[in-house]
């Protein structure tokens, strides 16, 4: 927004090795691919990352493997306030270079606790960037309470509601703003949260195809139906690593259980 170039970031998926662990390897493979594609940075155990079924430590792992191969944004939301905010430090000093935070999930939440949560997680570290995706968290984040996020210190929105209507809203919070930053994290919406201002896109299909979400961030909107076919082939986590695999020898197509 306010006239920078807008950015994209890969939603990583998380390759496992033999044994079941993070496989740094062929993370750090892949990274550099999506490096080569021009992509400005990969979102790290996110939802397409597998992360509410990682650990602490292989998330701080993932995190401390692509230190310095490109901008690092480390999802680190917990259930609770206070694992948030442990992870989120541990982040930090393996190198993440900011954070993305959920909407707490599994307990019905009010505005006033989900701020409360927020509130804290800034007030020990920062740069934070509110995750939400309220079809996985129960817990929703309407614009006027993202407005209040905003206001105590939160620095931006990855808005997986696949509602454009609701992107809007957040695109006028961010207006008021100054830094405000607002990313389209639904594939199949990026074309138009794009054309309506939004800072970026957080992208699962640029694990696979980064060349084609890299040229719809860069003006060529001819490549969405394209696009979403990848999308569409896709199909879920095991086979966008199936896709991957054919770019990156070696690239392992497991899921964690009870995924696989």
């Amino acid at each position: 927004m306010g006239g920078e170039p807008a950015e994209v970031y890969a939603a990583l998926l998380t390759p496992l090795a033999p044994d079941g662990g993070v496989h740094e390897a062929a993370l750090r493979a892949h990274c550099r691919s999506l490096v080569a594609a021009d992509v400005d940075g990969v979102l790290v155990a996110g939802t397409t990352g597998e992360g509410p079924l990682l650990g602490d430590e292989e998330v701080v792992r993932a995190v401390s493997a692509l230190a310095g191969e490109t901008r690092v944004l480390a999802h680190v939301g917990r259930p609770s306030t206070a694992a948030t905010v442990a992870l989120a430090k541990r982040a930090l000093d393996a190198g993440a270079d900011e954070l993305s935070v959920v909407v707490p999930y599994y307990y019905e939440l009010g505005d006033e606790q989900v701020l409360r949560h927020f509130s804290t997680v800034v007030e020990a570290v920062s740069p934070v960037l509110a995750y939400v995706i309220p079809a996985r968290t129960v817990n929703d984040a309407s614009a006027a309470l993202l407005a209040r996020l905003a206001e105590a210190g939160v620095a931006g929105v990855k808005d997986s509601t696949k509602s454009l209507e609701r992107h809007e809203e957040y695109l006028d919070v961010a207006r008021g703003r100054a830094g405000f930053r607002v990313y389209m994290g639904s594939d199949a919406l990026a074309a138009e949260a794009l054309e309506r201002g939004a800072t970026g896109l957080i992208s699962a299909v640029a694990n696979a195809r980064p060349e084609l979400v890299v040229a719809l961030r860069d003006g060529a909107s001819e490549v969405e139906p394209e696009l979403l076919a990848v999308r569409a082939e896709a199909g879920g986590l095991a086979g966008l690593k199936r896709l991957v695999a054919e770019r990156i020898d070696g690239y392992p197509v497991a899921v964690r259980p009870p995924l696989g």
